[in-house]
């Protein structure tokens, strides 16, 4: 039943994104030097789904999850090796690339449902690679948001999401995924059950939700301390602190 709902989904979807005047819009916003666009990213099982529910309505389009990590990474890599000295009979056309690439996402992209922001990309565990290649393809995005959650409700969630995947793989994607925001950055929104509706509002300003039907925040999960990792609990100590700072490294 739920793999008929996911596919009745997606077909709205693209029938959204063939509607009139989507295709000027399309083109209008490819054809910006610089977008106005927001980043969500985070560790799996995070709420980042939830935050770019809540974006993507003021927003034109919207991606989440579309895995284009090695595709990204692969770019600012080939992009670094060009770079290198001795390498100046390389004439690839990179700038080419970007725009080639950046004009298939937004073509395929999913429609929003405002026109606040051009752009809202989501990805849960973002690497930096990626995030430079956005950055070079579309300018610093307004706003990055870094959605955390503490390790054992973390791990409860996941090993239910993902049941096939070892309690050591999941411990270390979830260091991995913090780790990336000491290099990434962004404002730091906390998962955690007393959070509200009006508070992910508030943490989203200046975007306007007047009229706008929005989801009710229901927070989800339970605690599983004895799968957690010292690893993990010093990452999210350290991460938690920052955001208490105030601070935004990357």
């Amino acid at each position: 039943m739920e793999r008929v709902r996911l596919a009745a989904k997606r077909a709205l979807r693209r029938i959204a994104r063939n509607a009139p005047g989507q295709r000027n819009l399309r083109r209008e916003i490819a054809g910006k030097e610089r977008l106005r666009w927001w980043l969500i990213y985070g560790s799996t099982r995070s709420g980042t789904t939830y935050i770019s529910e809540l974006a993507k309505s003021c927003a034109s389009l919207w991606i989440g999850d579309w895995r284009l990590g090695s595709i990204l990474a692969g770019i600012e890599e080939y992009r670094e090796v060009s770079a290198l000295p001795n390498h100046d009979h390389i004439e690839f056309d990179y700038p080419r690339l970007l725009r080639d690439l950046s004009r298939n996402i937004l073509d395929t992209a999913y429609p929003g449902d405002g026109r606040q922001l051009d752009f809202v990309y989501k990805q849960a565990v973002l690497r930096p690679k990626e995030h430079r290649c956005l950055v070079a393809m579309w300018g610093p995005p307004e706003r990055v948001i870094f959605c955390l959650r503490e390790p054992s409700g973390f791990i409860a969630s996941a090993r239910i999401k993902f049941p096939r995947r070892s309690v050591e793989h999941l411990q270390q994607q979830y260091v991995n995924s913090l780790e990336q925001y000491l290099q990434i950055g962004g404002d730091i929104i906390e998962y955690v059950p007393d959070l509200s509706l009006a508070d992910y509002q508030a943490f989203l300003a200046p975007l306007d939700f007047s009229g706008v039907e929005l989801p009710e925040f229901r927070y989800t999960g339970e605690q599983d301390d004895a799968n957690t990792s010292e690893a993990m609990w010093q990452v999210y100590r350290k991460i938690r602190a920052l955001a208490q700072e105030g601070a935004a490294p990357g």
